[in-house]
């Protein structure tokens, strides 16, 4: 199953898929206990982890699990 990638750049995609990473790591969660309390593949969150891709849907659910909310700033 091939998942289809938004518009945006690698590094982009990488650098929020860190940010994902590094919240996951504060709250010092399993993978599978992520996957498994907001029902998102584990091979979706940790593809979005390592910057493959970015699945809004699954992306949005794991910002409300995480308590935070994105804002995007052109400079």
């Amino acid at each position: 199953m091939k998942i289809k990638s938004c518009c945006m750049d690698k590094q982009t995609i990488q650098e929020i898929g860190h940010q994902l990473w590094q919240m996951r790591q504060e709250r010092r969660m399993y993978l599978h206990t992520v996957s498994f309390q907001t029902r998102i593949p584990e091979r979706v969150i940790e593809g979005m982890e390592i910057g493959k891709f970015i699945k809004y849907s699954a992306f949005r659910c794991l910002m409300e699990f995480y308590g935070k909310k994105m804002r995007i700033v052109f400079e």
